[in-house]
């Protein structure tokens, strides 16, 4: 079986670093899944034990691969968390709309992140489609304009506003191989 080199030689391998972090149980790993196709239905929600990767792949007149680090977010793994997030060139920190102590974490994740300079930040308010919301809109986005963050509301679980978020960060990982 003969292989064709030349279309080897015309693809650039590229691959960017993502840290997606914020408390437990917020819903990183589900929307990590979301994004590389993994997320199956009936699978056991488990807590990360400190990190776990996931790989996201992109076409685009090349492969982009965008490397997925989830961050496990409870307080028994931050002691060493710091170092992960260096390097990165995209943050993705997650809250839970329907829990409060999520939110007023968010400055700790952020303060985490200071000595990084990734391309962009996002913010994503998870699990819209709980009807016990503790989090306005408004709040949520005063919160990410002042630390200059992009915004968006998720549900990774049911899917609602998720296309939205994948397309601004594909477009923004196009960005970046492109630049």
């Amino acid at each position: 079986m003969m292989v064709n080199n030349s279309l080897k030689k015309d693809i650039t391998y590229q691959t960017y670093k993502i840290v997606i972090a914020g408390d437990g149980a917020v819903g990183k790993t589900t929307i990590s899944q979301r994004l590389t196709g993994s997320l199956k239905d009936e699978e056991d929600r488990l807590m990360t034990c400190g990190i776990d990767f996931h790989s996201l792949q992109i076409i685009n007149g090349g492969v982009i691969r965008a490397q997925i680090w989830d961050l496990g977010g409870q307080d028994q793994f931050r002691v060493f968390q710091k170092p992960f997030f260096n390097n990165a060139n995209i943050l993705i920190i997650v809250y839970s709309v329907d829990w409060f102590h999520s939110f007023l974490n968010l400055e700790n994740w952020i303060e985490m992140t200071q000595n990084n300079t990734p391309v962009k930040t996002y913010l994503l308010g998870n699990k819209i489609d709980s009807v016990d919301r503790a989090i306005s809109k408004e709040e949520a986005l005063e919160f990410a304009e002042t630390h200059k963050m992009s915004y968006f509301e998720i549900s990774a679980l049911e899917g609602a506003g998720f296309e939205d978020f994948k397309n601004d960060l594909i477009e923004t990982i196009r960005g970046i191989f492109c630049a």
